[in-house]
């Protein structure tokens, strides 16, 4: 037998298929020197290795709503990125928010008050990268996010090597578990969300430092410029990391150096013991996690949006919010399960699903304090998990901001499983548990995954439907004099809305030439915008993001109402996004060129459930078209013809 056929039958024996013919344990078998910790090794790198052929098809995701964003900056205002080092600021001031709504890049809704201004330089650097590298080759920045993602799966391994003895097939589960864990899909295949995964190359690196240091491996000053430099970077990458100081605190008091003789673990050293030996670090820590923090809101990035919650300036809806969004996302990591994309409200609405995967996950921690409650890595991973999710509040369950709780998480489930099936033959639940992990995390999430990886892709034929329906109804060769509106009436992909119109002008032709406004040294970046959107000869503007049946009331020639048949008129995140607040009033307005948007009805609960538009030109005037998605494709529909009568959204329009 050569090398490469012993070094193959140890992965196999390594990854527990032992029931395959000629593939038996080691000990004492002739032959075969195949050391079981040498083919654990190769089995956690043949998971890695297998994991970049998993998430091939990411390579088809082309670009997807912020994506459109930094490709615009990145190609056409070059300078907005040399002078902010950052893509992550999109909306920065009141007078941002006025520009987008006026031309339609933002919906007619979103709130003056909204902001989404992250500082994340260096993400931003690797997107400058991969255009600078492969132009508008999306499948090639894709395959950099790929390379990224592994990256990290690597440095979690290494810093899984510390706590899992390295022969063991624990470690290899706690790598494939984490791996695969369904809540990386949006990480790994949404471009603008590689940030995650950057954050945690770089925090896991400086935790290496961290525990280099504690261990006295490598040289003091080399793994003190990890453990420095690498959360400097962290943070710079994503906001999110302010939170590793907690987790070296967090190392140091459940796992101290030494434990004095004689003593149980559980009194083993008081707090001050534990946190002397490396009092500094914890407070040089702490120090450039409070500068950050202060000078981060002080140069006024932030967040505000009912979605992105800012508990500065919106406390009661953060209180609110913390302990729903902790709920779900707990549930989501213990089983896998994604409830909440059936509905805002799953719990009400899918009652049964929600009480099993509650039970489920419930049943889960239970097990895990049976068997591992005294196990300090298992605290301390626990620990990690609760701090890592502490500042991720968003009034909707969000799996991609789960990447660093996962880690903690993957930890945990190898180790329940390993206790589990070492009590098998004892404990009755022991193998049923084994069997459920192993569904959940690695035949389920796998699964998932690859839902996730469609689905976004899938945006990408939501896109085209988009540009080919406006290619089919709107002459863009042929303009009017005074330029064309194109109004959407109904959108039938609420997740392909955030930045769709800008997509649409940059992918369609827009009857001007905007560089050289965009390129004017003696403009600012608000008035380039403004200048370059009223140049161009066509805009788009969503008036609902309504799916299913719309009834569409055409008042007179300049006016239409809107409301849907069932529920409230912004019933889901993609509409709230962009607010602050859902108090709205009957008879409030808001009011851009294009047209007029006035409240028209609340229903019992205060939602709104009907709006009018009001538009300065007859309904029939040329320069305006009304699109509306049939449920196969878009078409035209000639409101001015229904004057004082209805439109039934859902299946080709028609005028009762």
């Amino acid at each position: 037998m050569t090398n490469w056929v012993r070094q193959q039958v140890g992965v196999l024996h390594a990854l527990g298929w032992t029931f395959l013919p000629g593939v038996r344990p080691f000990a004492g078998a002739p032959g075969i020197a195949v050391a079981k910790t040498d083919a654990i090794r190769a089995a956690a790198w043949a998971t890695i290795f297998l994991t970049a052929v998993f998430y091939a098809p990411a390579l088809l995701g082309g670009y997807f709503a912020d994506d459109h964003f930094h490709v615009f900056v990145l190609d056409e205002m070059p300078s907005l990125f040399t002078e902010r080092f950052n893509l992550f600021a999109f909306l920065r001031s009141p007078e941002e928010v006025q520009i987008l709504r006026r031309w339609g890049i933002a919906p007619w809704w979103t709130s003056d008050a909204l902001r989404i201004d992250f500082f994340r330089p260096i993400p931003s650097l690797t997107h400058w990268l991969d255009f600078a590298l492969f132009g508008k080759n999306a499948a090639a920045a894709h395959l950099v996010s790929i390379g990224w993602y592994l990256l990290s799966v690597t440095l979690v391994y290494r810093v899984m090597t510390r706590f899992i003895k390295e022969g063991s097939r624990t470690l290899l589960l706690a790598i494939a578990i984490f791996a695969l864990d369904d809540t990386h899909a949006l990480n790994v295949q949404w471009l603008a969300n590689r940030n995650d995964v950057i954050a945690a190359v770089f925090l896991m690196s400086a935790f290496l430092g961290w525990l280099r240091l504690r261990e006295g491996n490598g040289t003091r000053r080399t793994n003190l410029a990890l453990l420095f430099v690498g959360f400097v970077a962290a943070l710079l990458s994503k906001e999110s990391s302010v939170v590793f100081p907690a987790l070296v605190l967090a190392h140091a008091v459940i796992l101290p150096d030494s434990l004095p003789d004689g003593l149980p673990e559980s009194t083993a050293q008081k707090l001050r013991d534990r946190v002397r030996p490396h009092l500094w670090i914890h407070l040089a820590l702490a120090a450039i996690a409070l500068v950050y923090v202060v000078a981060y809101f002080k140069s006024g990035h932030g967040p505000n949006s009912i979605y992105y919650i800012n508990p500065g300036k919106n406390p009661g809806l953060w209180t609110a919010q913390f302990f729903r969004s902790g709920f779900f996302h707990a549930v989501i990591l213990a089983t896998g399960v994604p409830l909440h994309v059936l509905s805002s409200s799953p719990v009400r609405d899918y009652p049964v699903p929600a009480a099993f995967v509650a039970a489920l996950t419930i049943g889960f921690w239970l097990v895990a304090w049976k068997l591992l409650r005294k196990d300090r890595p298992t605290r301390f991973f626990v620990a990690w998990m609760v701090i890592a999710q502490v500042i991720l509040t968003t009034s909707f369950p969000d799996p991609r901001i789960l990447y660093l709780p996962s880690i903690g998480f993957a930890y945990v489930v190898a180790r329940v499983m390993q206790e589990s099936w070492a009590r098998r033959d004892e404990w009755n639940l022991g193998r049923p548990v084994v069997i459920t992990l192993v569904t959940l995390h690695l035949v389920f999430a796998p699964i998932l995954d690859h839902v996730c990886l469609h689905v976004v892709n899938s945006f990408q034929d939501s896109y085209a439907s988009v540009r080919e329906g406006v290619r089919k109804n709107v002459d863009l060769d042929n303009l009017p004099a005074g330029g064309q509106e194109v109004f959407f009436l109904n959108w039938h992909q609420r997740e392909a809305t955030a930045l769709a119109n800008l997509q649409l002008l940059r992918s369609l032709p827009a009857g001007a030439d905007v560089r050289p406004i965009l390129e004017r040294d003696d403009l600012s970046y608000t008035q380039k915008i403004d200048r370059g959107f009223e140049a161009m000869k066509v805009h788009y503007y969503s008036l609902s993001f309504l799916l299913g049946e719309v009834d569409a009331r055409v008042l007179n020639d300049h006016e239409i109402a809107l409301s849907p048949k069932q529920g409230q008129f912004f019933p889901s995140l993609f509409e709230r996004l962009y607010m602050t607040s859902t108090a709205f009033h009957v008879g409030q307005t808001v009011e851009l060129p294009a047209f007029k948007a006035t409240i028209e009805a609340l229903d019992g609960n205060g939602e709104v459930s009907q709006v009018r538009f009001t538009f300065p030109k007859p309904l029939s005037s040329p320069s305006y078209k009304f699109l509306a998605y049939d449920g196969a494709g878009w078409v035209t529909v000639n409101v001015a013809d229904a004057v004082g009568g209805k439109l039934a959204l859902r299946a080709a329009p028609v005028v009762d």
